[in-house]
């Protein structure tokens, strides 16, 4: 799970040639109508109706159409107020994750910054996540990278709301599906907690799976870690981990 860069100014140092065009600073940004966390208000307009997707919409003669995906995150971002600024669509990261199943399980993303080393030899990283209604973001976990930290991270969620899960004791509530292309409807990790708009969620102990899904309205969220490396991440299903590592 990388994002896309918005706009990227040159090389992030210390990342892959593909990392580097995923990571940027953002340009000509719309000007916020919305603050952080709070959802859709009436002001003179109605409120926009609840966001439905079929998933064969996603897919042109069985491939996956990132151009749809990426109009549907920009579709979420409306109906959010999100800031969706010139060039964002286009510097989308999105994915299926080889499935076939987008609405189930899938994931969008734009990095802000990817920071090996800064003058104090400090790292830090900042994306925004998109996950639209219900849609699983897949069982994964972090394990060290060539001359780096394995990764921490945790999730601010700014719209909507997701249901964040890890290591600890199974609490999974019914609402919660795990899709059938994800390893035949299975999870590992079943510890977890609705995280709401203005609350935010840490990773319990590093090396440790986990995964989260959007509620019925997708939800928006800032993740912040160390660093991140594409190299670095193994996923729990294993036709999704090849997928992964190998596009």
């Amino acid at each position: 799970m990388l994002a896309a860069g918005a706009a990227l100014a040159g090389v992030v140092a210390g990342t892959t040639e593909s990392e580097a065009a995923l990571f940027g600073r953002r340009r000509n940004p719309a000007k916020p109508n919305a603050q952080a966390g709070q959802k859709p208000q009436a002001s003179g307009n109605p409120t926009p109706a609840a966001l439905r997707f079929k998933n064969e919409d996603f897919y042109t003669d069985g491939k996956f159409n990132v151009d749809k995906a990426r109009d549907a995150i920009i579709e979420l971002c409306r109906y959010f107020k999100y800031p969706v600024f010139s060039d964002m669509k286009d510097l989308l990261w999105v994915s299926d994750y080889g499935t076939g199943k987008f609405t189930e399980l899938g994931l969008a993303c734009i990095g802000i910054v990817n920071h090996d080393k800064d003058k104090l030899g400090q790292t830090f990283m900042m994306q925004d996540l998109f996950l639209l209604p219900g849609q699983m973001l897949p069982e994964h976990w972090h394990i060290k990278g060539s001359g780096i930290a394995v990764k921490n991270e945790g999730w601010f969620i700014r719209w909507g709301k997701s249901f964040i899960v890890g290591i600890g004791d199974d609490n999974l509530p019914p609402e919660i599906k795990i899709p059938e292309c994800h390893m035949g409807g299975t999870v590992e990790v079943k510890h977890g907690k609705w995280v709401n708009a203005g609350e935010y969620a840490q990773l319990a102990k590093i090396e440790t799976k986990h995964w989260q899904m959007a509620g019925p309205e997708g939800c928006i969220l800032t993740e912040v870690a160390n660093l991140h490396t594409n190299s670095a991440v193994r996923h729990n299903d294993p036709a999704i981990n090849d997928h992964f590592l190998n596009n």
